[in-house]
């Protein structure tokens, strides 16, 4: 029994010292075999120079290009209305009639006046050739006694130097030639005097008929003014009197709106403004249709709400008042696009690029971003930035790209 007991110490011993001893085998091959380097699988996208456009949409009310508040011409009760709100109405055509009696017969005083003063200088003109006729003649008998009293001197002359007269008749001669022409300058004067007279009364009486034509123009007026008329095509947006209303000159009796052009106005920010020039396309969607409309005009100084109202002209046959949806594109900048996602996070903006199968980051400067895409600069030409970016991935990590 002692023999066992040391036989079994003495195995459980080499057992113990056969633990001990090192396993060189299974652990020198751990050490010598390498780490396997980690790969991350990439897509990529290649990035394209171009425009970003930015969409944008906003609710517009439609109103007419020209609306106008038309005002009585005259002072009067209102007899008629002859359209009807919302009816369409041409250019000049009568929309309401006042009383006119008072108009019609102060025109048809003025024209009795003017008959009157044509009358009046057609007579003054006939008295006048009446009045002249019998100076005219006693004129020119003065003339034709003048020339025979001139004739008759000079004959005297001759024969007196000849010694065949006396001298007393060619005194005689010589006064009956003064006497000629005294009578010739008094007939003379007599004419002019009653052709000046004459000629003051014509003067008079054409200035009273003038007077007399623009009266009756004037009485014209007001009896047309008793009409108060469309002054351009387009609907009757409201009538603001009733028959039986006295209507004061100036005041209003009707709005008219022009719809053959609407506008649609929107307020945007200065700097949408800036990128939205005079003239652009837009798009006006009403009722599952698009119409197409223009920028016409945009103000230039921002409103309490620090925006800018812009108006935009549509030529459509659309209704007044109605609301619809405008869409616009801004042009935001002009660069390489990428999507927004391509962006790594952090202050400095920059982009993850697969070169040679591994991961570089590349710093960018971003010129837009529309919410869905980008537009930078700093992107070589054919570059492949990497999108989606992995969280895990590390600039210089090994990468393979995948379709």
């Amino acid at each position: 029994m002692r023999a066992a007991g040391v036989y079994l110490a003495l195995g459980l011993s080499l057992l113990a010292l056969a633990a001990c001893r090192p396993q060189t085998g299974s652990a020198t091959a751990a050490k010598e075999e390498p780490a396997a380097e980690r790969v991350v699988r990439v897509r990529v996208v290649a990035p394209k120079t171009g425009r970003l456009v930015a969409a944008r949409t906003t609710g517009v009310t439609l109103a007419p290009a020209r609306e106008s508040q038309v005002a009585a011409g005259a002072s009067g009760r209102v007899e008629r209305v002859l359209v009807s709100e919302g009816a369409r109405v041409a250019a000049g055509q009568a929309v309401i009639e006042l009383e006119a009696t008072n108009a019609r017969s102060s025109l048809r005083q003025a024209e009795l006046g003017l008959e009157q003063a044509r009358v009046n200088l057609s007579r003054a003109q006939r008295s006048t050739q009446a009045n002249l006729a019998p100076l005219q003649a006693q004129l020119e008998a003065a003339r034709t006694n003048l020339s025979v009293a001139e004739r008759r001197l000079k004959e005297g002359r001759e024969l007196a130097a000849a010694g065949a007269i006396a001298a007393v008749e060619l005194s005689g001669l010589e006064a009956a030639r003064a006497q000629a022409q005294a009578a010739f300058d008094n007939a003379q004067e007599n004419l002019s005097r009653a052709r000046r007279a004459n000629q003051e009364d014509l003067a008079l009486l054409r200035i009273q008929l003038e007077q007399a034509q623009v009266q009756v123009q004037q009485a014209r007026k007001a009896l047309g003014e008793t009409v108060i008329r469309a002054p351009y095509a387009g609907v009757v947006a409201e009538v603001l009197v009733n028959p039986g209303e006295f209507v004061a000159a100036g005041s209003r009796a009707f709005r008219l709106a022009d719809t053959r052009s609407l506008e649609a106005r929107f307020r945007i920010p200065p700097s949408e403004a800036a990128r939205l020039p005079v003239g652009s396309g837009l798009n006006l969607d009403y009722q599952g249709k698009t119409y197409y409309a223009r920028l016409v005009r945009t103000a230039q100084v921002p409103g309490n709400d620090r925006l800018v109202e812009a108006v935009a002209q549509v030529a459509a046959p659309l209704t007044p008042g109605a609301t619809a949806n405008l869409r616009y594109n801004l042009e935001l900048a002009q660069g390489v696009l990428l999507p927004s996602g391509a962006l790594l996070p952090g202050e400095r903006p920059a982009v993850m690029l697969a070169e040679e199968g591994q991961a570089r980051t590349a710093a960018v400067r971003v010129l837009g971003d529309n919410g869905t895409t980008v537009a930078v600069d700093g992107v070589p030409a054919g570059a492949r930035v990497i999108y989606p970016v992995p969280p895990s991935l590390r600039d210089g990590d090994r990468v393979e790209v995948i379709p």
